[in-house]
């Protein structure tokens, strides 16, 4: 699990208020030699000495000593001492309430050609979540800090309460109010107390996550209390600060007043009754979102962090606790890999006539399955057949909701199933956008849209239930203007002639091709393609070569059997050419990083599929691979568990621009959702069905991607992987616990 670090001290037993700085650090340890780094952690740190001999002296001269009159603890660093995880004897699953294995064996993936990925079967079974533990003292350290934080952060709030009276008590000649500096006094006390606030959530957040804390079987209401008691350690920072910010803007308004003439128009009484009306739209152009993890302090969410039963309400940004909306949704649509009760019986409890497409796990999948879901009247599950025996075993994937509203339709497409841990512990990618009811002239995307969504519904749905239909709905009645985005589906089977460029990535090739052209854009010779994935199929090297040729918008050429065969020739062009060749960076998440890092831990890691046998692979391309990590413009994304499948495709510099492309949906990189070819290119070969939307290139678009790149929950561009690190593959990990087990057994 690690190794001792000789020459890196671990020091703690202080407070920030002691110990403010990296400088502070060096200072006291700077007499023990020359110090290489020193990594400042708050109320802990690293530092690494050049040697070990340094390092040993600096441990037995400052161990135990006092400074500015705290004992510190100094310690070599000892990765050993890392958590234990795994499951126990007397663990039970989250899904059966059995004992035993840890997991559920998954199922084969049966798809013939062997190219394509099957996700998320086991990704309810939750065992325990284990944390490192910090000793007893390093715990009290910890709480004494967060104490002397309240108490500088309380005596902040008197003298910001104290000077505001003193300020509003000031009394100008003319027996008026004072006002002229009172915005800047105000200012000035709110970056403190701001400060004061960021400090806290650091301390709460680093002592929080060192406890151990045991899983079970949650319903939602059990998770929301969960976090309001996170969110209640706030609230004494935050009650200050809102009233001041309040009373602030109560004033400014008043003064607003004062300076405007009211207007009277005559027909003001007319205009109301026709805004009250008028439809309010939340996703009146497509937008880009992310679901709202419990990691996520309420304060601090930004307005793109969706919670499930938000996205169900007309206003999707209301707050629906205190709020209390009413509830207007007539009828859902939703189609996913899984589901679970637990998300969707409020729903359905509701009044809300909801329809499921799932995948077919049924042992026939020839059978068509349409069903009223344990008997209730307004909940039913399809699961379409899969017929013919070339698709065999292909998924059934995409994520594509239709959610039906008095006035309008929401339309959903992303990356999220319908479990709990879906909108609680994964993060997850959507496109969202509402179109109310009427009719408006069409530009030529939009009418795609409008007819390619249409086709999709009908491809996988029983010709016997038409989405219309189930729903209610008249699919002409609705506006389907201002779409931002471009449909990329797959669908099963075998392509050619005319369809052959309608899905997978043959469609998303004519989609860059397309909108270069519309734009008058130059089709680029090389591009970077950055894919973060959950799931990655068998890759070689004519299949990263067919994904690279299509993503930069040029028509694929397969290389003549002569070329291919001529190792020489080719190598000698790759010399030549290395500098200029297409790049592909797959992000996925590392062992360490699932292991050691993330909120969840291994338990939640089922969505993450990766075949041992075939990483171990000796052609299998593993300078690929780069690190999931954590945004750092968002710094509660850290630890956050991938669920998300999102495309990247920029020039070499990694430029975001107009000419970036950014797709988010189901396709996990795999030739059983993109399709690969055959018969020397002339046939596309597509074993799942999927679903997403891509940004494509198009003039004046780089702010709109730029945004959606820093709304993104991991880091771009990504780090590549250092030489020690493995990825992280299930299978692997509980290989490893049985050998552990079976050593200390013997």
């Amino acid at each position: 699990m690690g190794d001792i670090i000789p020459n890196q001290l671990f020091v703690a037993g202080y407070s920030r208020s002691k110990v403010q700085d990296e400088k502070d650090v060096r200072d006291i340890f700077k007499k023990y030699g020359t110090i290489k780094e020193v990594a400042y952690k708050g109320s802990y740190s690293f530092v690494t000495f050049s040697s070990e001999q340094e390092a040993q002296e600096a441990l037995k001269g400052m161990n135990g000593q006092a400074y500015n009159g705290q004992k510190l603890k100094v310690d070599v660093v000892d990765n050993r001492k890392g958590r234990k995880s795994g499951p126990n004897e007397e663990d039970k699953c989250f899904k059966c309430d059995k004992g035993g294995h840890w997991a559920h064996e998954a199922e084969d993936d049966q798809i013939q050609d062997q190219s394509a990925v099957i996700e998320d079967l086991n990704q309810d079974h939750i065992l325990l979540i284990h944390h490192p533990d910090l000793e007893e003292e390093d715990i009290k350290t910890k709480e004494r800090d967060i104490a002397e934080a309240l108490e500088e952060i309380k005596e902040s709030e008197k003298e910001v309460l104290h000077q505001r009276d003193h300020l509003l008590i000031q009394v100008h000649p003319k027996d008026q109010i004072q006002t002229q500096n009172l915005d800047k006094e105000w200012e000035k006390k709110l970056i403190l107390l701001q400060k004061k606030y960021k400090q806290l959530i650091e301390y709460n957040l680093f002592n929080s996550s060192h406890k151990i804390i045991i899983m079970k079987k949650r319903t939602l209401q059990e998770l929301s209390k969960e976090q309001d008691q996170i969110n209640s350690s706030y609230i004494e920072i935050n009650t200050v600060q809102k009233e001041l910010y309040l009373e602030n803007q109560k004033r400014l308004k008043q003064k607003q007043k004062e300076k405007e003439q009211i207007v009277v128009i005559e027909d003001d009484e007319i205009k109301q009754q026709i805004q009250e009306k008028e439809v309010q739209l939340s996703f009146p152009i497509g937008t880009f979102c992310l679901n709202c993890l419990t990691q996520y302090p309420t304060d601090e969410r930004q307005p793109h962090h969706l919670p499930f039963i938000n996205i169900l309400y007309e206003n999707a940004f209301i707050d629906v606790k205190t709020q209390k909306p009413k509830k207007t949704l007539e009828s859902a649509l939703m189609t996913c890999f899984g589901f679970e009760d637990e998300l969707l019986k409020p729903l359905v409890q509701s009044g809300v006539q909801l329809f499921i497409v799932n995948d077919n796990d049924n042992l026939n999948k020839k059978l068509e399955i349409i069903e009223k879901y344990n008997n209730y009247p307004n909940w039913m599950v399809i699961k379409p057949s899969k017929l013919g025996s070339s698709m065999f075993g292909g998924a059934f994937h995409p994520k594509i909701w239709i959610l039906k509203f008095p006035k309008f339709i929401r339309i959903v497409i992303g990356s999220q199933n319908l479990h709990v841990g879906d909108w609680t512990i994964w993060s997850q990618a959507m496109w969202i956008q509402d179109f109310k009811q009427g009719k408006s002239e069409l530009d030529q995307i939009s009418q795609e849209f409008k007819t390619m969504l249409k086709e999709f519904l009908y491809e996988i749905l029983p010709t016997s239930h038409k989405f219309e239909d189930l729903l209610k709905i008249n699919y002409d009645d609705y506006d389907f203007r201002d779409i931002n985005i471009r449909l990329i589906t797959s669908i099963p089977g075998r392509f050619v002639g005319n369809q052959l460029f309608k899905y997978g990535m043959m469609r998303l090739q004519s989609v860059l091709y397309q909108e270069l052209c519309n734009n008058k854009m130059e089709i680029p010779k090389q591009v970077c393609v950055t894919y973060q994935t959950t799931s990655i199929g068998q890759l070689d090297n004519n299949y990263i070569d067919f994904v690279l040729q299509c993503c930069t918008g040029r028509v694929y050429k397969q290389p003549l059997a002569s070329e291919q065969n001529n190792k020489k020739l080719n190598q000698m062009i790759l010399n030549q050419q290395e500098e200029e060749q297409s790049k592909l960076k797959l992000i996925y998440p590392t062992a360490d990083y699932i292991e050691n890092q993330t909120h969840g831990g291994v338990d939640f890691a089922n969505p993450l599929y990766l075949k041992k046998q075939l990483y171990e692979n000796p052609k299998f391309p593993k300078h690929l691979f780069y690190k999931y990590q954590g945004s750092d413009h968002y710094y509660w994304h850290t630890g956050n568990i991938p669920h998300l499948k999102v495309m990247i495709i920029t020039g070499l510099d990694e430029d975001i621009n107009d000419y970036t492309a950014i797709y988010i949906g189901s396709h996990n990189f795999s030739q059983g959702a993109w399709g690969k070819m055959e018969k020397n290119a002339t046939q596309l070969y597509i074993a799942n069905t999927e679903l997403g939307v891509l940004y494509p290139p198009k003039k004046n678009s780089a702010q709109l991607k730029q945004q959606i790149i820093q709304q993104l929950s991991f880091k771009f561009p990504p780090l590549k992987y250092e030489k020690d690190d493995q990825p992280w593959i299930n299978e692997a990990y509980y290989e490893r616990l049985y050998k552990e087990y079976q050593q200390q057994n013997k």
